[in-house]
Parts: structure tokens; C-alpha cells; sequence
């Protein structure tokens, strides 16, 4: 957090330094990039290049709104800096990603991703059912499979989980 707060601090230092006039504006988003979109403004020139983020740079630890295309959206514009000029309120958005010491959360789609540098939470679950449908169950009188009725509901949730995950 020091890193983005040092950020902050220094746009905040820039815009007082050079006596920049803030404005905010409400717009229409024509199309999104992977860290800024392109704004359509009632009666007034696009707006390139906005940020989807306040604060521009790669950070380890980040939280990334993407506004759907078509959607009205409320800006801040900063006079003579358009490179700082950012999105501060969407009206509807197309995915989040949030991004935490290596874990990442992906929400896009009605569907989610869940995953570290060493594990996906999907795969995980996958291999799980799989693994279930095919196991050998031990016995007193040898070796047993799971009833069919067992095996369809295991391929039912791993059909139910492929829904849910991206």
C-alpha cells in the first residue's frame, strides 16, 4: 500500500505544482483497452487513453474495474494532464480482476477464476470429480466402485462447477 500511497501523493503534489484545474465529466465508454478506454462525450471530442485506474502502473496488488462498452461512466479530467485523466464511477461493468501478493480473483461473464502462481481452483475441483468417478473403493470383500446414482451426481457437479468457473 506504501507504494500506491507515495503514487497518490505525488499526483497530488503535480496537479497542486502546476496549478491544474480538475474537472469531472459524464461519458459514454466506446471501447476498453487492458488499462484505459476511450470515452465519448456529448458534443465534445473523445476522450483517448482514460484510465480505468486512478494511479497508472503495474502493481503486485491491484483491483481493475472494466466498464462495458455502451455504458455511461462518471470521469475525472484533469486540464493540460490528459495522461491523468481517470474513471472514479461506472454504471455497469464487464469484469473485475483483483490481484493480491501472487493470488488472483476474475469475475467476467457470470463466471469466476480463482488462482495462485501454484494452484487453480477450478482444475482443482476438476481433477477432484474426475478422480471420484474413477476411484476404487475398498471393501471387506474386495475391491468396490461407487453406484452409478453416485457417479452421475460427481459428473453433475463437475458439470455445475464448469458453469461457475471460467
Amino acid at each position: 500500500m506504501a507504494k500506491f500511497d507515495e503514487t497518490l501523493l505525488s499526483l497530488i503534489k503535480k496537479i497542486i505544482r502546476d496549478n491544474l484545474i480538475l474537472n469531472t465529466g459524464v461519458g459514454t465508454i466506446k471501447s476498453v483497452g487492458e488499462n484505459t478506454c476511450v470515452i465519448e462525450r456529448e458534443d465534445l471530442p473523445d476522450l483517448e487513453d482514460v484510465r480505468l485506474n486512478s494511479i497508472e502502473g503495474n502493481f503486485e496488488n491491484s483491483f481493475l474495474i472494466f466498464p462495458s462498452v455502451g455504458s455511461e461512466v462518471l470521469f475525472l479530467m484533469v486540464e493540460n494532464a490528459p495522461e491523468e485523466n481517470c474513471i472514479v464511477k461506472y454504471s455497469e461493468i464487464d469484469k473485475v480482476k483483483i490481484t493480491v501478493a501472487g493470488a488472483s480473483f476474475e469475475m467476467s461473464a457470470g463466471k469466476f477464476e480463482f488462482k495462485n502462481d501454484n494452484s487453480d481452483l477450478k482444475q482443482i475441483l476438476s481433477k477432484t470429480f474426475d478422480r471420484l468417478n474413477s476411484a476404487i473403493i475398498t471393501t471387506p470383500n474386495g475391491p468396490g466402485k461407487f453406484s452409478q446414482p453416485d457417479k452421475q451426481f460427481f459428473l453433475d457437479q463437475k458439470t455445475n462447477t464448469e458453469k461457475l468457473f471460467k
